[in-house]
């Protein structure tokens, strides 16, 4: 009598886990063949033969043999699929403004012939959706439309993650290529890793309205202006998420801008068949496409479509193009939103995956007991397992116990000793010798199941909003209260200096500067620069203002997180500033340049305004005049008429000349030309007085006036001049 002792063996795990399959959810050892029938192969034994010998996984010992039918090597798998379908709207900076979501978990009898029956499901990490119960339990699947399916659908709860990382760098400096490098794009799109949003709630709407002929702002984008403006004036917006783009756009020249879109899967799984469509508004001219380090890059009339086949887990990818555009007018531009379609075979469902899987169908097994011919009361036995459904089958335990001592066993296999059965394949276990006088009667013990086949299809699409590229643009004009100042003296000339937003791009960055500036034109020092601004005086930093090298510098920078905010169109920067002539020589002169440069936050190309600026020049001129005084008798006795004469007789012109003339006691006094003039007593009796704001070289001023005597008067008294 042969008899088999049990195997020191684990507790078996019924059931096909999804972590032993492999990445198209089919056993291992199996390879699809016919997809529209859901047929796979048996790939893991040498197809010349139709036995196929199997052996103790523990000892090596022949166990027994598969015998195929007619060769047959195929069947179906029982199919369990998780299909998702998952919807993701960004904003520009990968944020998640909604995720919709459907899910729908589906058992399926691929057979027309053969049922299913005692299903049981297990699946794993289904705390994230709702899912009430980690088990499934199916009592039996048909063959018709009707009978072979069951079907539950679920979603997601609570907050959800989007597995695609997807995120557009805008870019108009010009040395964009160099800035959007895989390296720090794949730090800065790192961020968006832990970003969530719930479910089918949209935490922004936006919408953008594309037409073929041109790109135009609602009052929803106005409104989304207003609050991106109120960012950054309250400081809202952390730099580093600007590091790598800017968004401003000279006007009246051609601007080049570059864009990147940079890719990173969080699924488990590769993903497939993603397709990327960047929308180019008409304002946009001569898209090129640059880098591409996966895939393929195309333009397709006003778009970019960016198609890859694969895309592996936990790897960054990248595809740079660049456009130009020129504008003439202030108007905020729009870039161009962008939509990402994708096909997923690990679950969007925070990893919802099956963890078990076991189900039967029709069956067939049977002991042959062959009596000896010479020598009766000896048996050859052996056991026999036959799989006449469709299916593949798994035979994963075979006993078959001593009729007299259930401790011994003729046959004992474990799961991994008996390769997969191939529809109409036979198991034949390795024959056993047996003595009784009696029939033998052996208790059998058999666990098979059907074998499944996993899928999880995720068809997943992204939006991401564009961004406005905002036009940046400044003007102004400068000036001097004097041009011509003195030799060999010194005086302050004040130069006042405006300068205006004109663009739509608010201003983050203001500075002046003023060059060639010697030691007979000296720029002035912190304390006497007077800020103005929109009408209101501000008070300016010391460290704002710096002198080196001949160039004078004002510095306005970070405005977006300073007192003042920043500086809007429209807005008005004014600077007053005294220059100090210190002793100019005979023909000095100071012949400046001024530039005003600004930029935007994030930053952009600098703009550069040079405003006229005037030379001031050192006249050796030397003041030379006469004053002279007239009495002449008019009219009635007493009566007289008073001429006061200036006359520059020199080169220089004459500024703030004061005449004053003393009026005798007992007369009176009137009928001026030249101006009604200042009464004083600044000598003690009534003193007349004129201000002559200039007078220029080789000009001269008359003034009159007319007296009359009263009482005890002297005409002589009238000669006197002062």
């Amino acid at each position: 009598m042969a008899r088999k002792k049990d195997k020191k063996k684990k507790e078996p795990r019924f059931g096909w886990g999804s972590e032993e399959v492999g990445e198209e959810k089919v056993a291992e050892g199996l390879r699809r063949t016919e997809m529209d029938e859901g047929k796979v192969r048996l790939v893991d034994r040498d197809i010349s033969t139709p036995v196929i010998e199997t052996y103790d996984a523990d000892t090596g010992e022949l166990e027994g043999s598969i015998l195929l039918k007619d060769g047959n090597r195929e069947g179906l798998l029982g199919l369990v699929k998780i299909d998702e379908a998952v919807d993701v709207d960004l904003d520009h900076n990968a944020n998640i403004e909604s995720i919709n979501f459907t899910g729908k978990l589906n058992v399926e009898n691929p057979s027309k012939k053969d049922r299913i029956w005692d299903i049981d499901i297990e699946l794993k990490n289904i705390e994230g959706t709702n899912l009430e119960s980690n088990e499934i339990k199916i009592r039996e699947l048909g063959t018709d439309d009707d009978t072979n399916l069951y079907s539950e659908d679920f979603s997601i709860t609570g907050d959800a993650k989007n597995l695609l990382l997807i995120k557009e760098y805008v870019n108009t400096l010009p040395d964009a290529d160099s800035v959007l490098n895989l390296r720090d794009i794949e730090t800065d799109l790192m961020r968006s890793k832990d970003k969530s949003s719930k479910v089918g709630k949209n935490v922004k709407e936006r919408k953008v309205e594309e037409t073929n002929e041109s790109y135009d702002l609602d009052e929803e984008d106005e409104e989304e202006e207003e609050e991106d403006e109120d960012l950054m004036t309250d400081g809202g917006i952390d730099a580093d998420d600007y590091s790598l783009q800017s968004f401003g756009i000279s006007i009246d020249k051609e601007n080049i801008v570059t864009f990147a879109i940079a890719l990173y899967s969080l699924y488990d799984k590769p993903i497939n068949d993603l397709k990327i469509v960047k929308t180019i508004p008409a304002d946009f001219a001569n898209p090129i496409i640059g880098e591409t380090t996966e895939g393929r890059g195309e333009v397709e009339g006003n778009k970019i479509v960016w198609s890859i086949d694969k895309l592996v887990p936990e790897t960054t990818v990248l595809m740079k193009f660049s456009c130009s555009i020129m504008v003439t007018d202030i108007t905020k531009r729009r870039t161009g939103p962008i939509e990402v379609t994708y096909k997923a075979s690990s679950s969007f469902a925070g990893g919802l995956d099956i963890d078990k899987y076991d189900a039967y169908t029709r069956n067939k097994f049977y002991v042959d007991t062959v009596e000896r011919d010479e020598e009766p009361g000896v048996w050859d036995c052996k056991l026999v397992f036959e799989n006449p459904s469709e299916f593949i089958l798994q035979l994963f335990n075979a006993d078959v116990y001593s009729p007299e001592d259930e401790s011994e066993k003729y046959v004992d296999i474990d799961p991994k000793d008996v390769s997969l059965l191939p529809a109409g394949a036979q198991w034949h276990s390795k024959k056993w010798r047996f003595e009784s006088e009696e029939l033998p009667a052996f208790r059998k013990k058999l666990e098979f199941r059907v074998m499944p086949d996993f899928q999880t299809n995720v068809s997943g699409s992204i939006s991401v909003s564009d961004v406005i590229l905002e036009i940046a643009s400044i003007t102004g004009d400068m000036s001097y209260d004097i041009t011509q100042v003195p030799t060999y003296k010194e005086q302050d000339v004040v130069a006042k200096l405006k300068i205006i937003n004109n663009g739509s791009a608010p201003l983050n960055e203001i500075s002046v500067a003023q060059q060639y500036f010697t030691n007979e034109f000296k720029p002035p020092s912190a304390s006497e620069v007077t800020l103005i601004w929109d009408g209101e005086e501000v008070d300016i930093n010391s460290s704002s203002v710096n002198f080196d090298n001949s160039v004078f510098k004002i510095s306005l920078t970070d405005l977006r997180n300073s007192d003042t905010g920043l500086l809007m169109p429209e807005s008005i920067l004014e600077f007053e500033y005294p220059i100090h002539s210190v002793n100019p020589v005979k023909e000095a002169t100071f012949e400046s340049d001024i530039i005003y440069f600004a930029n935007t936050f994030p930053l952009s190309q600098e703009l550069e305004f040079r405003p006229e600026v005037p030379i001031i020049e050192a006249l050796h001129l030397r003041r030379r005049f006469r004053i002279g005084k007239e009495v002449v008798p008019i009219g009635a006795l007493g009566k007289y008429q008073i001429i006061l004469t200036l006359e520059n007789i020199g080169t220089a012109p004459l500024q703030n000349v004061v005449l004053m003339d003393k009026v005798p006691d007992n007369f009176e006094y009137g009928r001026y030309s030249g101006g009604k003039p200042q009464i004083t007593d600044e000598v003690g009796e009534d003193t007349l007085k004129w201000t002559i704001d200039l007078l220029n070289a080789d000009e001269k001023l008359e003034i009159t006036y007319e007296i009359s005597g009263t009482g005890e008067y002297s005409p002589s008294d009238a000669q006197l001049g002062l």
